[in-house]
């Protein structure tokens, strides 16, 4: 089977995967800033997020509106003021309540 694609629309695809990419490791980056000692101990145990955490570190990332710069962040540079009020709005509730909120959400799921 050929590949129908133009030289362009590929070219487009694996820039969106790697927007994709790019915005899951900050997004990476960011909980594990974000996390305190408290909120997990260092123990082998639990040296990774469970699915739980990051389904709802999703859900707080996407509602801080930080999905919208998936392409800004590998195409233009992540120091815009819009990108940095949705990151600060992201960690804003990353360190709160609704954190934990989420996670309860993602466990009923």
């Amino acid at each position: 089977m050929s590949n129908h694609l133009t030289p362009a629309a590929r070219a487009k695809g694996a820039r969106s995967v790697q927007a994709f990419a790019a915005a899951m490791a900050l997004t990476a980056a960011f909980a594990a800033s974000a996390a305190t000692p408290a909120d997990r101990p260092a123990t082998p145990g639990n040296a990774g997020l469970t699915r739980a955490e990051v389904v709802a570190d999703l859900a707080l990332w996407r509602r801080a509106g930080l999905d919208r710069y998936d392409v800004l962040a590998t195409s233009h540079g992540l120091e815009t003021q819009a990108y940095r009020a949705a990151q600060q709005e992201y960690l804003r509730l990353r360190n709160s309540e609704q954190f934990q909120i989420e996670v309860q959400k993602a466990l009923k799921e």
